[in-house]
């Protein structure tokens, strides 16, 4: 089980970046697949790939006229979307085999203590050092093979492909909890504001075919991110 990029995540990335640069802005539209093709020098079944997943982490929009850029949003929950136009810097700070909180364990169908991989990250403003949201992201590994567990400890951001090859299933769907609540005195601490300030958490439960393979917590300022939904009829 091979855990270098594949050449569609580096197309992925390219068009991220111009996107999260405003080089592509919320309404224009991407090049045709062809035109890609040709800029990448690649197969068009890997620009298919890199635009499927640009679209299932809510960068882009697909209809039959092409894809429509969206705008950056958090790579972890493609529902959220920055206030600040101020760059930004996602950061790895631990990727770890620890035993799972009640919590978690609950929200993981398994039991208290049971092995997990455990992910932390956080966003700061690139120019202020502004801290403004933390993330945790739990993944059960009990009967995975330690192939499965090296691509849930890779470094940089875990992408929706990587969690399908560890757990060998494709996600189907999700669950999410979103509300606002006050901050700890760490919290504030941390982010620079008062405890009267509220901070915006999401809890969301990623699924395979019923079946819970992972757990995220996010908790972030309230006055820099925005749930932003798109339903369509």
């Amino acid at each position: 089980m091979a855990t270098d990029s594949p050449r569609y995540r580096e197309v992925r990335e390219a068009i991220a970046a111009r996107i999260a640069s405003g080089d592509l802005a919320p309404g224009d539209r991407l090049p045709s697949e062809r035109a890609l093709q040709e800029e990448f020098s690649c197969a068009r079944s890997v620009i298919r790939q890199a635009l499927a997943a640009l679209a299932r982490d809510g960068w882009i929009l697909s209809s039959q006229r092409g894809y429509t850029i969206l705008g950056p949003r958090i790579p972890w929950i493609s529902r959220l979307r920055l206030l600040s136009a101020e760059p930004w810097d996602l950061l790895l700070d631990d990727a770890r085999q620890d035993k799972a909180p009640e919590d978690v364990a609950e929200a993981l169908s398994i039991p208290a203590g049971a092995p997990v991989v455990v992910r932390t990250n956080h966003t700061r403003a690139s120019a202020s050092g502004e801290r403004w949201s933390d993330g945790a992201s739990y993944y059960p590994i009990a009967g995975l093979s330690a192939e499965a567990v090296a691509i849930l400890m890779l470094p940089g951001e875990l992408s929706h492909d990587d969690m399908e090859t560890a757990y060998g299933g494709r996600i189907l769907g999700y669950r999410e909890i979103i509300r606002a609540r006050t901050p700890t005195p760490a919290e504030a601490r941390a982010f620079g504001i008062t405890d009267r300030d509220p901070l915006i958490e999401v809890r969301r439960t990623s699924r395979t075919s019923g079946t819970p393979v992972s757990t995220f917590i996010f908790v972030g300022r309230s006055d820099r991110f925005e749930a932003d939904y798109l339903i369509q009829a």
